[in-house]
């Protein structure tokens, strides 16, 4: 009887190891189709649920979109269930897995207050122009937790509903990045009959704020990590930086007696298009000789400081009637409160200050130049708005107040997307009371924003000890959020790891470049290859070689970005528009 049993076990094992052998021979679209029957304890969450497995044919480079390869696209979801007000909530994933695999994960971080199911193509960022499903990297991108098309309520903020969900709330700040990454490393088991050898988490903004998460929360998840323009502190960023810009804006626009339609202070039109470029050159000219080479490139931006750029600013000021050629008084109070960070009644620094650089306002190119107008993406678009936009239009103000009120503060506020309102309530933000909501609990809100939404810590010894590599690419003149707040981060991971932090991380900054791309500046890289010589070689990147696109005053120009507090020096002799004539050093 034993030796039937052992024959029958010895049996059932072969055909097993054969089933196996079979599977992974199968025509790609055979083993495609079979992930749909996977779910339950098939995964790691048994909520889970494969939507659809399709199997996509390899297609041409079209455009701007790179030659895809022949791949298994799968959706899925999970934790369905009715939140807050009936609303129907799950956590939502896309994943795709290339035929020709090269061994390697790629989670696409998200943006904004996310929402959006997103492509799993794989940005690689730095304006690259191919992607990691490309380069046969197995892709996965996901909504965390909430989608936009259905939770959005426009009396109760919008796309940020989920804000007043306790569950989604958590999702979004952190619990969907670990349960999607776990489904998509199970599929990606079950598919190729072996896990991932690498794996590399990749985002900006909101996307580079899960990056740095990650490497806190799941150390043990990723391998590298690529966090651009990261709101780390995003919501410090929204309720104390971005309240302290529209109410610094709105002052301009009172004193001047400029309101909209609505009555309320018509932040577009506090500064025009000239008046922004006028201050770029003010700052331009008290800093771009600061690093030995003026050359339209601010390169040694921490000498860059409040006292430098004074008198310039002093010299655009208006004596007299505001003219074109000049900056009025209360526009040149507005920039300084400004770039001097959000403050409370007894002076104390609420999130960060902000770099003066020459991003902040516009080029020396015409309008209608086919880069001229990137350029006003930055402040412009983010803090003020479109000067001829009928309604204040701030990204800021429009996002931001939703976020603020529903999600970054507790207990959630209901807020209206459109008319006076969202701009109202960010106007009535009382800065020395408002951030005990950010630590605040309430009733079923039990745990605070500071803690779930929040990706500071410097206590990165698990993902250091496991060999995790963190690359970070921040713009000078981000207006969303602020690279001196980046800088102070580093410095505090790098005093914590007793110098040595840059073992493990290392920071880039881009002169002129505003949030993820844009502006007067060389942003266009490839960090992320950086990243892979980094923890599959071992090569410690100490320059990104850097190119500035058409939407440039330099079409074609290279710089290396060099590693945080390095900067980027002329060697004296060559052409300044050669990477290779300039040389990283403090």
């Amino acid at each position: 009887m034993l030796r039937k049993l052992f024959s029958f076990a010895v049996t059932a094992a072969w055909l097993m190891i054969v089933a196996r052998a079979a599977y992974s021979q199968a025509p790609g679209s055979t083993k495609c189709a079979s992930l749909a029957a996977l779910g339950g304890a098939a995964l790691p969450n048994p909520a889970t649920v494969v939507t659809a497995a399709e199997w996509n044919p390899a297609k041409q480079a079209q455009g701007n979109t790179p030659a895809l390869p022949e791949h298994c696209e799968v959706f899925g979801k999970m934790n369905e269930r009715s939140g807050v007000n009936s609303e129907r909530y799950a956590i939502r994933f896309h994943l795709r897995l290339p035929a020709n695999w090269n061994g390697r994960f790629f989670f696409e971080g998200g943006g904004g207050s996310n929402g959006n199911l997103g492509t799993a193509f794989g940005n690689l960022q730095g304006q690259q122009r191919t992607n990691a499903l490309a380069l046969d990297y197995a892709v996965v991108s996901q909504d965390s937790g909430h989608d936009n098309a259905v939770n959005n309520e426009p009396n109760r903020n919008g796309t940020v509903t989920f804000g007043f969900d306790p569950q989604a709330r958590l999702d979004f700040g952190y619990r969907s990045y670990d349960q999607v990454t776990q489904a998509a490393k199970a599929l990606i088991q079950a598919f190729y009959g072996r896990p991932p050898e690498r794996s590399y988490y990749v985002g900006c903004s909101e996307g580079g704020r899960e990056a740095m998460m990650m490497s806190q929360r799941f150390p043990e998840y990723f391998d590298g990590i690529l966090a651009c323009s990261p709101g780390f502190n995003l919501p410090k960023a929204a309720v104390f930086g971005h309240a302290w810009d529209m109410q610094a804006l709105s002052e301009v626009a009172k004193a001047t007696g400029i309101y909209d339609r609505f009555g309320g202070p018509f932040l577009n039109k506090t500064f025009t298009d000239e008046d922004l470029d006028l201050a770029a050159q003010a700052v331009l000219a008290a800093c771009d000789k600061l690093d030995g080479l003026e050359d339209g490139i601010i390169g040694n931006f921490d000498a860059c400081t409040a006292a430098v750029v004074a008198p310039q600013l002093s010299a655009i000021t208006c004596r007299g009637p505001k003219r074109v050629t000049c900056l009025a008084p209360v526009q040149v109070t507005a920039l300084e409160k400004i770039f001097a960070g959000p403050k409370d009644s007894k002076g104390e620094l609420l999130y960060a200050d902000w770099q003066w650089d020459r991003g902040i306002g516009g080029s020396t190119l015409p309008k209608g130049h086919p880069g001229g107008d990137a350029y006003y993406q930055g402040w412009r678009i983010w803090k003020m708005g479109a000067y001829d936009s009928p309604v204040n239009s701030a990204i800021i103000a429009t996002l931001g107040s939703a976020s603020v009120s529903a999600l970054f503060t507790t207990p959630p506020t209901s807020v209206a997307t459109s008319g006076a309102a969202p701009l109202a309530y960010l106007l009535g933000i009382n800065f020395d009371s408002v951030g005990a909501k950010l630590g605040a609990k309430a009733g079923e809100y039990t745990e605070p924003v500071s803690e779930f939404m929040m990706a500071s810590s410097t206590e990165l010894s698990a993902f250091r000890k496991r060999g995790g590599k963190l690359i970070i690419v921040h713009g000078v003149s981000d207006p969303v959020f602020s690279i001196r707040d980046t800088i102070h981060w580093w410095k505090e991971v790098n005093r914590v790891n007793q110098g040595s932090s840059s073992d493990f991380v290392r920071l880039f900054a881009v002169p002129g470049m505003n949030h993820c791309a844009g502006g007067p500046a060389t942003d266009q890289f490839d960090a992320f290859g950086a990243l892979v010589n980094w923890v599959e070689k071992g090569v410690a990147p100490d320059a990104i070689v850097a190119t500035a696109g058409p939407a440039s005053p330099w079409p074609g120009r290279t710089r290396p970005l060099c590693v945080y507090p390095k900067q980027a020096h002329y060697k004296d002799s060559g052409s300044i528009e050669d990477a290779a004539n300039f040389v990283c050093r403090e």
